[in-house]
């Protein structure tokens, strides 16, 4: 009979410290700043999808974001390669931008663009989520300064130099690592240097995920601000050419800049992609007649695609844990002023389990306080140094 007692006193006390911590957690989540660096659902938006409305298929919409406890996200602006030619892609992305526009004047109350820092800080005091604008692909602007500054002038803050396309100016990560004979350059031409000097001139963030190593190297080299790495993970633990290297960690460190944590599960666990690949693979008559009535280039595409694999996907994704062990990993090397989160909501396929979407980010708080992290930590890792770096830059 006591050890009955026991037993279920025991229960109650683990039940105990359960509830405290999601408690904890819970308010120091809500205490913090919270940013996240990298989100495509505008693509979604382009397509017609009204994401201000519910959407269960997305990881974001205006529901989630009010439930993430979210400050500011940064939304995507990317212009596909495939689907646009070259003198399009200046126009795709301002098309973008009105989008967002007309979406945050839809809910005034809710979401805003801020373009200078002191915006951002007057957004966060009034509640409403600042709808930050960084350009994935220099591409974007076309080989031409002058867009780049047009791109500015409408809102842009971070400035991603490559896609996994190379452009004219700067070879991608996804190009160096597969492709290296069929380029003609390796990382940043004289123009390309001439781009990191003016994104510095006007503030805008120069983003290295997605660059090639060289290119990488060629941008330290070659800033005066602090850096970004949008939504990139680290590459000893996920061996991935889309990761960072210890060494460039490092730079980043001594960059004063920050690696927003990517949880697309293809960067934090190496044993994913092996399983997608088969996964679609055996699932090839299915998706072969959905490239029949959707275009394969298409975002439309896409999304049926992964509607088609999802059932299958959830079989094999690695949980929140995994997010985790490479903002631990991060921590550890190069300090904790050095890492946040850019979870690429909304542009792969799945996210993994217990942060399935945008408003589940809370349990990456409650994750990040079970592993140790202090509440200042956690507060760093949640925006704090996000603010930091972009006070700094766009002074």
């Amino acid at each position: 009979m006591i050890t009955i007692i026991k037993h279920h006193l025991l229960l109650i006390f683990i039940g105990i410290l359960i509830f405290t911590c999601q408690k904890n957690s819970e308010k120091i989540h809500d205490d913090a700043f919270v940013v996240d660096t990298h989100n495509d659902v505008l693509l979604r938006s382009m397509i017609g999808d009204d994401i201000l409305n519910p959407l269960p298929e997305s990881h974001s919409d205006l529901i989630k974001f009010k439930a993430s406890g979210m400050d500011c996200q940064i939304f995507s602006i990317w212009v596909s390669p495939f689907e646009f030619n070259h003198e399009e892609y200046f126009d795709r992305a301002n098309d973008m931008i009105s989008q967002l526009e007309y979406l945050c004047s839809r809910v005034p109350d809710d979401w805003a663009i801020p373009f200078d820092y002191q915006d951002l800080i007057y957004n966060e005091q009034k509640n409403i989520l600042s709808c930050m604008i960084g350009v994935e692909g220099g591409h974007a602007i076309e080989n031409d300064i002058l867009k780049l500054d047009s791109l500015y002038k409408r809102g842009m803050h971070y400035l991603g130099i490559t896609w996994n396309n190379s452009n004219d100016w700067a070879t991608s990560a996804q190009d160096e690592s597969n492709n290296l004979d069929s380029l003609d350059f390796i990382g940043l031409t004289d123009f390309g240097v001439d781009v990191i000097k003016r994104c510095n001139q006007l503030g805008v963030i120069v983003d290295v995920s997605h660059a090639g190593e060289q290119t990488f190297w060629d941008i330290i080299d070659n800033t005066d601000s602090p850096i970004i790495a949008s939504h990139s993970s680290v590459y000893n633990l996920c061996p991935h050419f889309r990761n960072l290297k210890d060494d460039q960690l490092i730079a980043i460190k001594k960059n004063n800049g920050v690696v927003f944590v990517n949880f697309y599960p293809g960067y934090i666990d190496s044993t994913y992609s092996k399983k997608y690949n088969l996964i679609k693979t055996q699932l090839k008559f299915s998706l072969d007649s959905l490239a029949k009535v959707y275009d394969p280039d298409s975002d439309r595409y896409w999304y049926k695609e992964n509607e088609l694999l999802k059932p299958y996907l959830t079989e094999i994704v690695p949980d929140i844990e995994k997010v985790i062990d490479h903002i631990e990993y991060i921590a550890n090397l190069i300090g904790i002023d050095h890492v946040g989160i850019g979870a690429d909501w909304d542009g792969v396929e799945i996210m993994p389990e217990g942060i399935e979407s945008i408003d589940k980010l809370k349990n990456l708080t409650e994750s990040l306080l079970k592993r140790d992290f202090s509440e200042q930590d956690i507060k760093k890792i949640l925006g704090g140094n996000f603010k930091r770096v972009y006070k700094e830059v766009s002074r």
